[in-house]
């Protein structure tokens, strides 16, 4: 079985379904593409997978001539309205002590679950902290140093209808294509970018790959099994 050399990812915006290919090797973009499309919306409100089918078998076989290896996994961009952000609050009684990062991760692990439990109709897509609170102190980022006696986090999770997910994953699979990652493009778009010049699905990568500092990553396809406490923070690596 021939390695992996291609990253695809495409994006569904409510204008167009723009496709990019990068190669692993040396995270070269070796082929942009913007395809305009109309009437995918029922009035303009969501895509019509219908359609879509079409006009993404289409182009998945040209990506395939392109990079002459068949396409097995993609990472999605995607607009939607009915993109959902839940924003949450959760503390420990730390006692005086040094913060810990398991304290970190406890915390975050139990609004997750918390966010699974009372929202079961929802994926989540994106895990971002965007305050850690000692005492009356706010940090963008995890201060290890310094002791506290109450310790919280706010946190901002980004979420699809698990309905929505799943039309994504009928749409792919009948191409035998695996889902990667979904990635809210309003999110993408919210974030700051040093290079204004990069396209969508360039920016969408870089969020991938852990630009923002502030979200918290689960590994996808972990070949072994591991604990979630293992796969979180970029900023602790």
């Amino acid at each position: 079985m021939s390695e992996k050399k291609f990253d695809v990812y495409l994006e569904f915006n409510y204008l167009n379904l723009n496709l990019a290919v990068f190669n692993i090797a040396n995270n070269k973009l070796e082929y942009y593409k913007k395809l305009p499309y109309e009437n995918y919306f029922s009035n303009y409100k969501e895509l019509d997978f219908k359609k879509l089918e079409v006009i993404l078998e289409k182009n998945i076989r040209e990506i395939e001539k392109l990079t002459k290896e068949f396409i097995k996994d993609v990472y999605l961009l995607v607009e939607t309205p009915q993109s959902i952000s839940i924003n949450l609050s959760v503390n420990k009684n730390n006692e005086g002590n040094k913060v810990t990062k398991e304290d970190a991760t406890y915390l975050i692990q139990d609004a997750r679950q918390q966010i699974i439990k009372f929202n079961s109709d929802l994926k989540i897509l994106h895990i971002i902290v965007e305050k850690y609170i000692l005492d009356d102190s706010k940090y963008d980022l995890l201060q290890l140093d310094k002791t506290c006696n109450k310790f919280s986090i706010d946190i901002k999770f980004i979420c699809f209808p698990k309905n929505f997910v799943k039309s994504f994953e009928n749409l792919f699979s009948k191409q035998q294509i695996y889902i990667n990652q979904f990635v809210c493009l309003n999110y993408i778009n919210s974030f700051s970018f040093d290079d204004k010049n990069k396209n969508i699905c360039q920016k969408g990568k870089e969020i991938v790959e852990g630009l923002n500092k502030q979200e918290v990553v689960s590994i996808p396809r972990v070949p072994k099994k591991r604990g979630f406490f293992e796969k979180l923070f970029h900023f602790f690596k």
